[in-house]
Formats: C-alpha cells, sequence, structure tokens
C-alpha cells in the first residue's frame, strides 16, 4: 500500500444515495484488472491529458489532442465503477465528472479552431458538446427524480444479478454516474470528425454539418430513452411495492435485523451477526436504511430490503413480525422503536470495556442480549439502572467454532490488531499512531524466531489522518522484513483467520480482546494513555487477564517473555473469559437461538 493511496481514502466523501444503490448493484462489471488500475491512475491520467490537450493546441498537432483526448476519456469511463476516493473528492469540491470532460472539451475545441480551416468545424464540434452535456447532466436529475419516489427494493447481497425491480431502477442509476460509454463514443466521433475536417480522405465519411446532426439527434434519443425508463418506473411504483411485500409475507418472517449505520459499516458490524442469524429456523428481513450499507453485505438466507424512508420501515413491519433486533444506536432507530407492537432487542456489535457498551441509550429497548456477567456488570458500574429481566446472556456464537489452546505452530505468529480511533474522545482507545509503529519496529528486530501478522480496524482512518500513515509504515517494515510476516487490509483475511491463527494478540481496549479470550491463549492489551496499573484496572476489568503495554513500550520484553513462556496469566484468562464470554447451557449459539425463539414467539 503506497501511503498516497491511504491518505486519499480518508477523504471518502459522500455521494446521493442513488449512485450508492448502482454501485452496490452495478450492471455488466468491467474486468477488475482493467477498472483497479484505472481507479488508481485517475487522476494522474486526468492530468496528462488535459496536458496533452494544452500542448496539442499549442503545438497545432490534432493527433496529438485527440490521442490525449481520448486516453483521458477511457481513463473517466473505466474508473468509473472502481469509485476511487480520488474521484470522489474531486466530485466533493465540484469537479464532477461531466465539469472534468467540459474543461477537456474546451481545450480540444480552441485545437480544432487553431488547426482546422473548415469553417463549421469547430462550430459543429461546440454544439455536439453542449448537447452531450445537456443529456450527461440531465442524467442524475431523472435518477434523483426516480429515487425519491422509489419503493422499498429487495436487494441480494453477494449476488450477480438483482430482483428486476432493483435492476430496472440500477439500469437507470448508473447512467448518472461517471462518465456514459455513448456519450464518450458520441464525442469522439465529434472531435475526430472535426480534427480531420480538412483531411480529403475523410470526405467520404461525410461533411461535419450532417455526421453534427446526427451526433445531436442520438443523443436527444438517449436522453428521451432515459426519460421514458424513468417514468415507466415512476409509474409503476405501487405495484412493485405489493410485490414485494407480498413476496415477504409468503416467507412468513418472525424478526427484522435493523441495520442503521455510519458508512460501510455493515462489513464488520452486520456480517458477525448473519452466521447465527442463517442458523435460526424462522425467517427474517434485513431492513437497510443506508444504501452505502448495501455493498459490503454478505450473503444471507434472510431477505435484504433497501427502505431508506420511515414509510418503508413502516410498510415492511408484517403481522407476522414479533421481533426487531438493532446492532448500533442508530439516529433511524427511532422509525422502528415506535411501534409498541414489536419487542426491541440491543445486540450491539461486540464486548468490550469502552463506553459505548454500557450507553444509558440502551434504556430505550425492550432487553439488552449480552454475552456474559461482564455486559451485565458495566452497566450497574455506570450507573444505569436497569431491571434483571432485560437482560439476557447469551454468549457469543461468533466465537464458538474459535480452537481452544496453544497452536503448536511454528514460527509462533504475533497478531497486532489495533481498534481503530472512535467518534469520541471517550472511546479514543487505539495504540496505532501512538505506539503501533515502534511495537512492530521493535518485534522485527528483538524476535527474528516470530511471525507478525497486522489487521488493523477497517475503520482506521476515518478521523485521524495519523492513522493511515501508520499504517503504511507498519505495512512497509513487515513486508521489507524477511520472515513471513502478513499484511491483512481490505479483506485478506478475515478477523477470525487472523485469530485462529494467532499464538499471541496484541491489541487494544476492544471487542477483539474479548473475542480471543475463547481462545484461551496470551492477550496483550496497548494502553496508550498510560494509566496506573491501579486505575487500568478499575476502567477496564476484563483485562484482568491481559498482559499490558505503556507508552515507549518499557514492558515489551518481560511481557513477551512470559507470554511466549510460562504465561503466569493464564488462569486469570481462563476466569475471565468465562465472566466476559458467558457460559451458557449447550454453548452460545443455543441460548441465542433459545432467545430468539422466546421473543418471536406467537403470544
Amino acid at each position: 500500500m503506497k501511503r498516497g493511496r491511504s491518505i486519499a481514502s480518508l477523504g471518502r466523501a459522500p455521494v446521493p444515495e442513488w449512485e450508492e444503490v448502482a454501485r452496490a448493484a452495478w450492471p455488466g462489471r468491467l474486468p477488475h484488472r482493467l477498472v483497479a488500475p484505472a481507479g488508481a491512475s485517475q487522476l494522474a491520467l486526468l492530468v496528462l491529458s488535459i496536458f496533452g490537450l494544452v500542448l496539442a493546441a499549442w503545438l497545432r498537432l490534432p493527433w496529438l489532442g485527440l490521442t490525449a483526448w481520448t486516453l483521458g476519456a477511457l481513463g473517466e469511463w473505466l474508473a468509473t465503477p472502481a469509485d476511487s476516493p480520488i474521484a470522489r473528492l474531486m466530485d466533493l469540491v465540484g469537479l464532477r465528472y461531466q465539469v472534468r470532460a467540459l474543461v477537456k472539451s474546451l481545450i480540444a475545441s480552441a485545437l480544432i479552431f487553431r488547426t482546422v480551416t473548415e469553417p463549421y468545424a469547430g462550430l459543429a464540434y461546440v454544439v455536439v458538446v453542449l448537447f452531450v452535456q445537456l443529456a450527461w447532466s440531465v442524467q442524475p436529475v431523472l435518477a434523483t427524480w426516480l429515487w425519491r419516489s422509489s419503493p422499498p427494493l429487495a436487494y441480494q447481497p453477494d449476488a450477480a444479478a438483482q430482483p428486476s425491480p432493483l435492476a430496472a431502477h440500477v439500469r437507470v442509476y448508473t447512467r448518472g454516474v461517471g462518465y456514459p460509454a455513448l456519450l464518450l463514443l458520441i464525442e469522439f466521433i465529434a472531435l475526430a470528425k472535426g480534427l480531420a475536417a480538412d483531411d480529403l480522405r475523410m470526405a467520404m465519411f461525410g461533411s461535419i454539418i450532417p455526421i453534427a446532426s446526427v451526433l445531436v439527434a442520438v443523443t436527444l434519443a438517449y436522453l428521451a430513452w432515459t426519460l421514458l425508463e424513468a417514468r415507466r418506473l415512476s409509474s409503476a411504483q405501487r405495484a412493485a411495492a405489493e410485490s414485494l411485500l407480498a413476496d415477504l409475507a409468503g416467507r412468513d418472517p418472525a424478526f427484522v435485523i435493523y441495520v442503521s449505520l455510519a458508512a460501510r459499516q455493515s462489513k464488520y458490524i452486520v456480517n458477525q451477526w448473519l452466521p447465527a442469524f442463517d442458523a435460526q429456523p424462522r425467517n427474517g428481513i434485513l431492513i437497510v436504511r443506508e444504501a452505502s450499507q448495501l455493498a459490503p453485505l454478505a450473503a444471507t438466507r434472510h431477505a435484504v430490503v433497501f427502505a431508506p424512508t420511515a414509510r418503508h420501515v413502516e410498510s415492511l413491519v408484517l403481522p407476522s413480525v414479533r421481533a426487531a433486533f438493532y446492532l448500533a444506536y442508530g439516529e433511524k432507530n427511532a422509525n422502528l422503536l415506535r411501534d409498541p407492537n414489536l419487542r426491541h432487542v440491543m445486540l450491539a456489535h461486540g464486548d468490550s470495556d469502552k463506553a459505548t457498551s454500557a450507553s444509558a441509550l440502551v434504556r430505550i429497548f425492550d432487553e439488552t442480549w449480552v454475552a456474559g456477567q461482564a455486559g451485565v456488570d458495566r452497566f450497574a458500574k455506570a450507573r444505569i439502572p436497569m431491571a434483571p429481566e432485560r437482560f439476557a446472556v447469551i454468549g457469543r456464537p461468533q466465537v464458538a467454532g474459535l480452537p481452544v489452546g496453544p497452536t503448536g505452530q511454528q514460527p509462533v505468529v504475533i497478531l497486532y490488531a489495533p481498534t481503530f480511533e472512535g467518534y469520541y474522545e471517550q472511546t479514543t482507545h487505539s495504540s496505532l499512531d501512538s505506539m503501533g509503529v515502534e511495537l512492530v519496529r521493535r518485534l522485527l528486530a528483538d524476535r527474528p524466531d516470530v511471525q507478525v501478522w497486522f489487521r488493523p480496524h477497517p475503520s482506521s482512518g476515518v478521523l485521524r489522518p495519523s492513522m493511515l500513515t501508520a499504517i503504511d509504515e507498519i505495512t512497509d517494515l513487515l513486508r521489507a522484513a524477511p520472515g513471513g510476516h502478513r499484511v491483512s487490509i481490505g479483506g485478506v483475511l478475515t478477523l477470525t483467520e487472523c485469530l485462529v491463527r494467532a499464538d499471541v494478540l496484541v491489541s487494544d481496549v476492544s471487542s477483539v480482546v474479548s473475542d480471543f479470550l475463547q481462545t484461551e491463549r496470551p492477550v496483550v492489551v496497548c494502553d496508550p494513555d498510560g494509566l496506573s496499573a491501579e486505575e487500568f484496572a478499575q476502567r477496564y476489568p476484563s483485562q484482568a487477564g491481559s498482559y499490558r503495554l505503556t507508552p515507549g513500550l518499557p514492558e515489551l520484553d518481560g511481557v513477551l517473555a512470559d507470554a511466549l513462556g510460562a504465561d503466569s496469566l493464564h488462569a486469570r484468562r481462563v476466569d475471565m473469559k468465562h465472566y466476559v464470554l458467558g457460559d451458557p447451557p449447550g454453548g452460545p449459539q443455543a441460548a441465542f437461538a433459545a432467545n430468539v425463539a422466546r421473543v418471536t414467539a406467537t403470544p
């Protein structure tokens, strides 16, 4: 990973909801080997294209100009599905695809006027460009208009084809995204003909005026085609909604899983719960409120419905639905919590001593399901009054399959998995930018006998650029060092795969530490605040079985010697395992299933 690429990801600007839907279900995707390089080099190609056009206009070199324009336009077209961070940043500051194309078109028109003697060549090209820009600019308007009247739409995660109502909407939405291929071709023909207007060999293809007229007509037909398609879909919205509700009713859903999160967080918040829900005998519905959650979703046997409005949510609560499950304290939760006929259950997405694990907001739910007694005690410690019957201890289904005990592998694997910086100062626990680089450097220098694996939190860097810089530095260190060290960024390895292989976990105060307790292997937790041992233990009681590192890493050598040797904290860590992760009869999956059956039972 290059440093510039990761820093660019910090500025991943928001886009309209209809565009997020289009990107989640992009039709006819181009091969990744073409799209990925175009996305990575999009800004460079744009700059080179503009430079080549300016140079061609200055030196009166028409074919250099045509080549520069074509390379730039093809680069933009290929990069459209890549959804590169730099493209979103350019959109955010007003340099959308249409504006970038218009800049190049203006330079290309200057090239024609400077190099071609045919009096109408430049004017014809300008006319075609104006109509191309008109058709192009109206596409997002039509997409927005259709979006505002859209019904709830069924979505198939990780599928090659989408249900027909969503696919039909996506066909309209995608025409408003990026650089449409047809408009690229129309302008290319106009530019090529304009630059070759003086070439007698091109006379056989006709004069510039009739060709420009045909191109304008094709452009207007393209615009009319989109308008008619959008109107047809808009008029069929009621029928589409009724068809979806009839299909869902036929599945007799007993519960809904409510997905309202910060952008793209479904990848690690929702997906970890899907196997547990997929194992349930009753059907459910995933109600997804933000379009950015669609693409990261893993496949599930339950129906997934994108419902951006409160009215959509209301319509999806069918008579058979008895319970609603929530994974975070999203602002849109209120759209469903207002329904008194459901049993509202907070699951959260992990177990840790972070402040978010004991929030007063939980009192608005009917029940809170926790992994173990530690989850109950946190609320009492935070002075949040909760009646005992509002808790259900279910264990942690996500870690039930983790192997227990030493791996026996050689070389030993030390996994460094820091948490992200958090959205509030109260939940800032990450060691990544303050201790991470030095930690990895010391491990490589002092323990050449171990293998270092690095897996940062997927949201690292959402607020602090220093996190991204640290990720780059650690990545460079590990990839340059011999010994088979591994970097897991962007889904190379799942968290579970990393925890299965790790002999020692180095992390922060986070749910990763709680999950790793299942293995009973050594845990090293970083304390970037440098608290006293007493204060650290008081604030984070579930870390009683963890070794601790403070800024400067003075304890590192002793901690590693103990963790990889006698492991003096093993017994306390086993106690913490039962305290934090619980020990329900029959295991966590059985406890989870029993409680799902309880809250979805017909009264």
